[in-house]
């Protein structure tokens, strides 16, 4: 019982001796300075583990920012893309759609032959490639009907949608104007004697000789239509537009870019 009572004894006298060792003031100073340090070391280890993961996530953030611009650059050029097609297919589509004013005609006068049969005076203006008026003329035609008569050359949609600039819409070669009461070949001409190329379609002040070459062909386009096609050239023909012509009356000749003329009143009021 004695034994055991002195162990306790001795090892509390110890760690009394170790604490009053301690709490000197010289070991007291050791012992502060190196908690001192330990704090210092650890703070700095843990502020080096935080800084090094807020480096890394904004390291990590940088390339997500630069990964997402080089997205919305890509879609931006997508965009501009998709905009420019866009735009394209709607040329492509008005230009296919289409139609330009080639003639102008004007009922000036009307009055019934020895066997009333009507006899009509009309103002005939063509208009050139940019739309201007060409110098008009007087026609005496006889009959209730009115035609006009044209040589037609239409290209193939290819051509027109990209707006070629000699084939990039149809071309017309007026010929002559006449009555139901006469025959075609009775009706006065619409095109200069000697006429190569439609003062209309001069590219310049004098045609090319693309142009030349086209109407000089014209009936061998006509009558070979694969070698018409090779040359781009859908069809060529003749067509005629028809009026039944009103006292006084304005009619618009037109030109579809990828078809044919038509003809139509135009109402006061209307440009």
């Amino acid at each position: 019982m004695g034994a055991p009572l002195s162990h306790v004894r001795a090892a509390i006298n110890g760690m009394g001796a170790l604490l009053r060792d301690l709490l000197r003031p010289t070991n007291l100073l050791a012992v502060v300075v190196l908690l001192t340090l330990s704090y210092i070391g650890i703070t700095y280890l843990m502020a080096s583990y935080r800084q090094a993961r807020l480096d890394r996530e904004r390291r990590e953030l940088e390339e997500a920012v630069a990964d997402l611009q080089q997205r919305n650059d890509a879609l931006r050029r997508a965009v501009r893309q998709l905009e420019a097609q866009n735009a394209e297919l709607r040329a492509f589509v008005a230009r296919l759609g289409a139609e330009s004013r080639v003639a102008q005609v004007r009922v000036v006068g009307q009055r019934l032959d020895s066997q009333n049969v009507p006899l009509w005076a009309l103002e005939f203006a063509e208009f050139d490639r940019e739309g201007k008026p060409l110098a008009a003329r007087v026609l005496t035609v006889r009959g209730a009907e009115v035609y006009f008569d044209a040589l037609v050359i239409k290209f193939t949609d290819d051509l027109v949608k990209v707006g070629d600039p000699l084939r990039g819409r149809s071309l017309h070669f007026f010929r002559r104007a006449f009555g139901s009461a006469q025959e075609p070949r009775e009706g006065p001409m619409l095109a200069a004697s000697g006429s190569v190329v439609p003062d209309a379609y001069r590219s310049g002040a004098a045609p090319s000789a693309f142009e030349q070459a086209l109407w000089l062909r014209f009936w061998h386009w006509a009558e070979h239509p694969g070698e018409a096609e090779a040359e781009g050239i859908r069809v060529a023909q003749i067509e005629a537009v028809g009026i039944r012509p009103v006292p006084g009356a304005t009619y618009r000749i037109t030109l579809e870019h990828d078809g044919g003329l038509n003809i139509k009143r135009v109402l006061p009021g209307n440009p």
